[in-house]
């Protein structure tokens, strides 16, 4: 009897441990419940049952994590925990029968608790989402919503000149008070980062202020911003400050999302100043320290051709084409002049609206015996004609399909059009510059200007 008594002790031990600790593990899950309804138009027997709700995001190029799933039952109530890796803004997908009704955006945070009511199937109009941070992100929203209307107004040019600073610090100004008023929330320091990014190039020194104070506070900060503060280092204080700065990054910094992007950058930082023995270094750190990770592993691929041979100092390929006007071309003959080759689609809207950009960068720097020379990818000659209807052509284009489209892909490593590489008189590759890296072209025109005088 005694032992019966232990046994059934022992047991209740166990079950009370168990709850513990499955307490223990979902204590800081965000938890969501909620009543998902039908309309009688719809379905009008009063059983709510068998309604979805998922939530789930894209982890690799064929995996996808589901991050909450539940089913109403017959109330069309539900309720559980998400399992997230990092706080975010995820998409919550309602769906019944394998019909999808609607797609909400709901913050997913540590600690929060969020309620969500709707009625199928006007979704859109019948959600209503309820927890502290979305609370805040509908105020963040009311902000960026009045922020927009006043770019509008200086893009159009209905804001003078003198006024445009003093309304650059004094959104950043209403951004930041979102920021200060719900400090370690999640949506807060998406505040705090917009305050800051906003102030690039009007107001640098408040900009560094606020984005070390979301920093600090988080530890971590966006891409984008994390982007502006690495070049507002490196054009202030240069290379060796900004790879410091990188290392607090590092090693601040919470999630492998944010290592892979931040040791990535420091990589393409040493590539581009042409330490290219520390950047291998780096890479194969890198590619150690994640080895089944599949976009490192193909990034890291793609680097390890560019640092051998494409980087900043090396030689550039040798390249022969056949130009519009019949002439033919080579790198080798171009040599005794400095000379930018870009790679790209015509009917790329990014090159389109870089062009005049590029037609002002030659007729200033023919001065220097620049030359361009333009190679059209998957171009037809009717595309080619009807590019330059109403353009100049004024330095020499590639023939359309003159050449092994796919050897060249191989040669120069592209990956996405347009690409520019630039080459000095020596035809040493100065650098190489990706798509919305345009600006930084003037830059290494400056040095070969320099050079030249």
């Amino acid at each position: 009897m005694a032992l019966r008594h232990l046994t059934a002790f022992v047991f209740l031990i166990f079950i009370i441990s168990s709850c513990s600790s499955d307490d223990a593990a979902n204590s800081n899950k965000p938890y969501i419940e909620g009543r998902i309804t039908v309309n009688d138009s719809l379905d009008s027997t009063g059983d709510y049952s068998g309604i979805q709700i998922l939530s789930s995001v894209r982890s690799g190029a064929e995996s996808i994590d589901t991050l909450f799933y539940a089913v109403t039952d017959s109330t069309g109530s539900f309720s559980g925990f998400a399992d997230i890796d990092e706080n975010g803004i995820y998409p919550v997908l309602l769906s019944r029968n394998s019909n999808n009704f609607g797609l909400l955006n709901v913050v997913l945070a540590e600690g929060d608790s969020v309620s969500i009511t709707a009625e199928l199937p006007d979704v859109r109009n019948t959600s209503e989402i309820t927890s502290d941070e979305q609370e805040v992100l509908r105020t963040l929203e009311r902000v960026e919503r009045g922020f927009r209307r006043v770019a509008n107004f200086m893009n159009a040019g209905a804001i003078s000149a003198d006024s445009i600073q003093i309304e650059i610090e004094k959104w950043s100004d209403i951004y930041w008070q979102v920021f200060e008023e719900n400090r370690g929330k999640h949506v807060a320091r998406l505040s705090g980062e917009s305050s800051a990014t906003i102030l690039q190039g009007w107001n640098d020194s408040l900009m560094v202020e606020r984005a070390n104070i979301v920093l600090d506070e988080y530890s971590r900060i966006s891409p984008n911003l994390r982007n502006l503060l690495i070049q507002h280092i490196s054009d202030t204080e240069g290379l060796s400050a900004t790879l410091g700065f990188i290392d607090e990054l590092e090693e601040k910094t919470p999630t492998e999302n944010d290592k892979i992007s931040i040791q990535i950058k420091r990589i393409d930082l040493l590539y581009d100043s042409s330490r290219t023995e520390r950047a291998t270094e780096y890479l194969n750190q890198l590619k150690n320290e994640f080895p089944e990770d599949e976009f490192v592993q193909s990034w890291a691929e793609n680097m390890a051709y560019d640092l051998e041979y494409l980087a900043p100092g090396s030689s550039f390929p040798e390249l022969q084409f056949q130009l519009v006007n019949g002439d033919s071309v080579s790198t080798s003959s171009l040599k005794g002049q400095p000379f930018l080759l870009e790679v790209t689609r015509l009917d790329n809207a990014l090159y389109q609206e870089q062009y005049d950009r590029t037609v002002a960068i030659y007729q200033i720097y023919r001065n220097f015996d620049l030359e361009i020379i333009t190679v059209p990818v998957s171009v037809s000659d009717v595309m080619f004609s009807a590019f330059f209807e109403e353009r100049s052509r004024i330095w020499p284009f590639v023939r359309p399909n003159s050449f092994d489209t796919e050897a060249l892909v191989e040669v120069l490593n592209l990956n996405r059009v347009p690409t520019r590489f630039l080459i000095d008189a020596d035809g040493t590759i100065i650098g190489r510059y990706i798509g919305t890296e345009y600006d930084n072209i003037l830059d290494g025109l400056q040095r070969i200007t320099t050079i030249t005088e």
